[in-house]
């Protein structure tokens, strides 16, 4: 543990001094910090995120600079430092050892990140105690990354103790502008491990240009976020939610498949997304909920599987597959150990 703190603390100080250098240099800059990545890599992870970083950024005229240039200038530098290393380093390098470690010992399934769909209130919700206790047993897990879907201003700021007590890990919100007032950003934008993206489904353009306006002048980090389905046509319809998502100065975003949507769908957009990853005249990196959880499970894990995917809703129901496909647990009644050794 003392060996992992003073890690973190020279990452720390060598990311401060990577993204002030960004600033005056930004392709140099942006060079030399995957060069200090590279020589903290140690794990299959690390050596794949930085072989694909250099396929991304090797030509001189990528989109990624003008990304991570415009992200530094307008987002919290303590954000960037805080909600990166607590992913890059906590969740990917850190937690994906314990997890390694402990699948071999119990032989499980544990995943790398845990989502809570709080976008149904209930009268017997989880409360913040029980919350806190299941992101405390996942960080023993080696967890440190944990996503929230919201749909309530109330439950939004509920969470400002959660986020704020768990430092370490990197949480992301995903929630429409309705929801969002200045008051609301103004306090979550003290916490340096949040990450928001906005839903831009049929939203009122009004109230997204006013919480986007919320979030930059309070240099939050955020990004967009959409759902498709069956009628979704990524050929065509996937540069015009780029230039949406660009308009808002997101820069990146996340897209979800709607429930009852066709397993083609999902991966034929899967597809299409991780391939626009490497156009170096894409207008906004995008990731895919499922698609990229589960990537990423596949790149850390060395217990094949199917799904690296659960989800927590309100009352504390699970979810192993997606998130409308709830199983007979549920996190009040069942241990991790039993959730997990569950068939999908």
């Amino acid at each position: 543990m003392e060996k992992n703190k003073l890690i973190y603390t020279i990452i720390e100080s060598a990311v401060e001094k990577g993204i002030h250098y960004i600033v005056d240099n930004p392709k140099r800059g942006v060079r030399n910090l995957l060069d200090l990545g590279e020589y903290f890599a140690s794990g299959r992870f690390q050596k794949s995120f930085f072989d694909l970083a250099h396929e991304m950024l090797n030509n001189e005229d990528s989109f990624y600079y003008e990304i991570i240039e415009d992200l530094v200038e307008n987002t919290n530098h303590d954000t960037i430092k805080d909600f990166g290393i607590n992913i890059g380093y906590n969740s990917f390098t850190c937690g994906a050892r314990i997890i390694r470690e402990d699948e071999k010992e119990f032989e499980y399934k544990i995943p790398w990140t845990i989502v809570f769909d709080f976008r149904e209130e209930a009268c017997e919700s989880l409360t913040e105690d029980e919350i806190v206790n299941v992101i405390q047993k996942g960080k023993n897990l080696g967890i440190y990354c944990y996503i929230f879907l919201i749909d309530s201003n109330d439950i939004l700021m509920d969470l400002y103790p959660i986020i704020n007590n768990n430092d370490d890990c990197g949480i992301s919100l995903i929630l429409s502008p309705k929801i969002i007032n200045e008051q609301a950003v103004k306090e979550m934008s003290t916490l340096t491990n949040l990450c928001f993206f906005l839903l831009i489904n049929d939203i009122d353009e009004i109230e997204l240009r006013s919480s986007v306006n919320y979030l930059r002048n309070y240099r939050c980090l955020y990004g967009g976020s959409y759902y498709y389905d069956e009628s979704f046509s990524y050929t065509e319809e996937f540069e015009s939610i780029s230039k949406k998502i660009i308009s808002i100065h997101a820069n990146f975003a996340i897209m979800i498949k709607r429930p009852g949507s066709n397993n083609q769908i999902e991966e034929n957009t899967y597809d299409y997304i991780y391939n626009s990853r490497f156009k170096t005249d894409s207008s906004a990196f995008i990731m895919d909920f499922y698609g990229d959880i589960n990537r990423v499970g596949n790149i850390i894990y060395e217990i094949p599987k199917e799904t690296h995917f659960l989800s927590i809703d309100s009352i504390g129901q699970i979810s192993l597959t997606t998130l409308e496909n709830k199983t007979k647990y549920n996190i009040r009644t069942n241990s991790f150990e039993e959730i997990f050794k569950s068939p999908i």
